[in-house]
């Protein structure tokens, strides 16, 4: 049998209408596990026993409306709210906004535009909450270098300074540096998309030191062989040159060991966010391409919009032209010619207004385009740092 595929997360549905908790339920309860609640109290209720990973939130319910239970949930957590309401008016999104909505979907719902915002929510919110919960192990895995190293000033430098790479290259920099401070001669290795990054206390790696480093990774987590030890982590390997010997310096031996292993482990955890840096910047990207992509598509069809109106008018106009030079061989009394006459106004008349009616769209036009540029003036990407 066929093992059921792991849904993407749960939502917390809250709308007094039972009609419309069905509908939204019906909608997300493929890719997602569904809760509902009828009145903003009781999500609540439900949010204080178990957080869900986002609450689509109904605005306007007795009692207690959506905007109060989004900022008393505002003091509980910062699962994603998106509003989910007829209301339009200006005055009640910045409300929403105001209390710590994410977002607004107007009613009649479009389904399509309904999961893709979920899902962004969602993924955001877990990626934050995942770097949240890396940012405090790491702060914790640094106090208790103070607290039990002698070298626990040096890693706690390279925790600071590392926390902040952005490559994968700047990373393996810091490890060697925080080594070279430490006293220890070594080489490192960091695994990546990219291809590997090696330092070595004399630069570049040889062809036999590339080797090594490689093998190095299958003689286990730790292995030592008279004065060098490896360290190795799927990401990481350090091979120490200089070792103390064990049997005159157990205590140097044994510190050195512990630090290694340490840093190792430490880097490895980096590595992660790095990776995790570098996807939000390639998403910061992408999006920033499709919004100019987006600005390019609405200028175009404003202008195609204008071509259209302008073809149009002169296309009638030749049109009136050719009926009125048509009057003499048509053979038609002077009433009838009137009465033509007439009828083709009319319908000229009510064409053109057809035409000048259309002209709030140029300013519709416009005011999109203006909203576009404005909302892509923010450069770079978004530290979540």
């Amino acid at each position: 049998m066929e093992a059921a595929k792991e849904k993407d997360g749960w939502i917390l549905i809250v709308d007094d209408d039972q009609v419309m908790r069905v509908i939204l339920r019906t909608l997300l309860a493929k890719h997602f596990d569904v809760l509902t609640a009828a009145s903003g109290a009781e999500a609540l209720a439900i949010c204080r026993e178990r957080l869900p990973q986002l609450v689509l939130m109904d605005i306007e319910m007795p009692e207690m409306d959506g905007v109060e239970a989004c900022r008393q949930l505002r003091e509980l957590s910062s699962v994603p709210i998106i509003f989910v309401t007829s209301h339009e008016s200006l005055e009640t999104h910045l409300k929403a906004y105001d209390v710590g909505g994410n977002d607004i979907i107007i009613k009649p719902i479009n389904s399509e535009i309904l999961l893709h915002k979920v899902r962004m929510q969602i993924r955001q919110y877990q990626d934050a909450h995942r770097l949240t919960e890396e940012k405090n192990s790491l702060q914790e895995m640094a106090m208790g270098f103070l607290s039990s190293m002698g070298h626990g000033g040096a890693l706690l430098n390279f925790m600071r300074a590392s926390v902040a790479c952005r490559t994968h290259a700047e990373l393996a920099q810091r490890l060697f540096e925080t080594t070279r401070d430490m006293g220890i001669e070594c080489s490192v290795l960091l695994r990546h998309n990219d291809g590997p990054t090696i330092l070595t206390p004399h630069g570049d790696a040889t062809p036999i030191e590339h080797s090594i480093l490689e093998q190095a990774a299958e003689m286990g987590r730790i292995f030592q062989f008279r004065s060098r030890l490896a360290v190795n982590y799927p990401r990481v390997s350090i091979i120490v040159a200089n070792m103390p010997d064990e049997n005159l310096d157990p205590d140097a031996a044994g510190k050195i060991r512990d630090n290694i292993a340490i840093l190792a482990e430490t880097t490895e955890a980096l590595c992660e966010n790095v990776d995790m840096r570098q996807e939000s910047m390639r998403r910061g990207e992408q999006l920033q391409i499709a919004h100019a992509n987006a600005v390019e598509a609405v200028e175009n069809l404003r202008e195609k919009y204008a071509l259209v109106l302008g073809d149009t008018r002169i296309l009638i106009q030749e049109m009136v032209d050719k009926v009125e030079r048509s009057y003499a061989w048509l053979g038609a009394s002077a009433a009838q010619e009137r009465e033509l006459q007439d009828d083709l106004d009319l319908t000229t008349k009510r064409i053109l207004a057809i035409l000048m009616d259309g002209g709030d769209f140029e300013k519709q036009f416009e005011a999109m385009i203006v909203a576009m540029r404005s909302g892509g003036e923010t450069k770079g990407v978004v530290e979540l740092f």
